[in-house]
């Protein structure tokens, strides 16, 4: 205790010093921090987009199917058998049907080629969550309820709730089919992949429209999704070969591959002001000792051992390093805190959803993810860095003979 006392004693001699040699220990703390959790936030974003969006935690589709673009054929589908029906009750906390297939929207002032989405309406909320959409139940029923439109569908299309708008399609045996239906509800999902581009059709509808008796998609979820993978060995065993399956981790990770690489080039550039922290708490240490040359040898001439001398060099280091982690780490966790319960929207940054495009499953909505060892680690870190880097002008300090000490000027 009476060394960390001397310790901190002596740091207040050179204030502006000390400052400026930890000043590449806070940013470098502060942007670990928040670096690391916004990418952390990122790669959930990722993964709730792909979960809550398209494919849960499991999905069955025919096999060969598209993987890439905006291209859902109907000309397959998946029959849900008995077996399959049993087994999803039996082995999921909920599972629905889903038809995916592109088609022309037309209305009285554009027409676009679109995304739709159709879906059961009583068990599609069970499977895929609907808590990032701006209306609470905007999802239509039946054959003569109409469709809902995103928003940014509806922006585009130029029409509101209300309105009419006139579907074309190809069928499940080929031919081209078109309807006017009322667009019943206008909302946004949160999921970029929707919002572009997309309208929701009740699969009474679907039936009717596209002559077809199965989905294209039949989704799950589980009670733990890191039981996806056992859970597609066992699909494909029940399916004998003839379905395709994808899970969440199948459709997310290439984005996170590519987050993992974002990591890498934050930790290089931390890395690299660390070793600028470090060089210039040494330096500033060996400042120090060189300063306190004659008080070194009275300290020495009155008992105290080397390791005594060494342990106060160290623990000035380290304490450096403790009061700018803490500094950094204070600012990175508040700011944090802050981005963890309140959300980037992306959709009110200007021309995001368009960078983004309406072929990713990516929520609109970034919580950075907050959590004890994301602040403490970096502290942890800070200080480590500090207590080495002032091991050398410490060894020095402590190696001084206190009569040449004494003596010095």
């Amino acid at each position: 205790m009476y060394l960390l006392k001397l310790a901190f004693k002596n740091l207040l001699r050179a204030k502006r010093r000390a400052l400026l040699s930890s000043a590449a220990i806070v940013l470098g703390v502060f942007y670990l921090i928040v670096g690391q959790s916004f990418i952390a936030g990122v790669d959930e974003g990722v993964i709730y987009g792909v979960v809550h969006g398209t494919t849960s935690h499991v999905t069955i589709r025919p096999a060969d199917y598209p993987t890439e673009g905006m291209d859902h054929p109907v000309d397959e589908l998946v029959e849900i058998t008995p077996a399959l029906r049993s087994w999803l009750d039996d082995n999921t906390t909920a599972w629905t049907a889903r038809t995916m297939f592109v088609g022309t929207v037309t209305s009285d002032k554009e027409s676009l080629r679109i995304r739709v989405i159709g879906y059961d309406p009583d068990t599609d909320p069970e499977v895929f969550s609907h808590a990032t959409w701006t209306e609470p139940d905007p999802l239509p029923r039946g054959t003569d309820a109409g469709v809902m439109l995103t928003s940014g569908t509806a922006g585009l299309l130029g029409v509101e709730k209300g309105d009419s708008i006139v579907i074309e399609a190809r069928t499940h045996k080929g031919a081209v089919n078109a309807i006017s239906v009322p667009v019943a509800a206008v909302s946004r999902t949160g999921n970029f992949m929707f919002d572009n581009a997309a309208v929701f059709m009740p699969d009474a509808l679907v039936t009717s429209f596209l002559r077809t008796q199965h989905p294209t998609h039949v989704s799950m979820r589980l009670t733990n999704r890191d039981n996806s993978s056992a859970v597609k060995e066992e699909l494909t065993a029940l399916g004998a070969g003839a379905w395709g399956l994808i899970d969440w981790w199948d459709d997310s990770k290439d984005l996170v591959e590519i987050g993992q690489i974002r990591r890498n080039a934050l930790n290089v550039l931390v890395g690299i002001m660390m070793l600028m922290a470090a060089m210039a708490i040494a330096n500033t240490i060996l400042m120090a000792a060189h300063e306190r040359t004659r008080e070194i040898g009275t300290l020495r001439a009155m008992g105290m051992s080397k390791n005594g001398v060494l342990g106060l060099f160290l623990a000035e280091g380290s304490l450096l390093g403790l009061v700018a982690g803490t500094l950094g780490a204070v600012g990175g966790a508040a700011l944090t805190w802050y981005l963890a319960q309140n959300p980037i929207d992306l959709n009110a940054m200007e021309g995001q959803a368009e960078t983004i495009g309406n072929d990713v499953a990516y929520s609109a909505f970034i919580y950075v993810a907050f959590s004890v060892p994301i602040v403490v680690v970096p502290l942890v870190i800070s200080i480590l860095v500090a207590l080495v880097a002032s091991i050398y002008p410490a060894r020095l300090a402590s190696n001084m003979e206190p009569a040449d000490a004494v003596r010095a000027e």
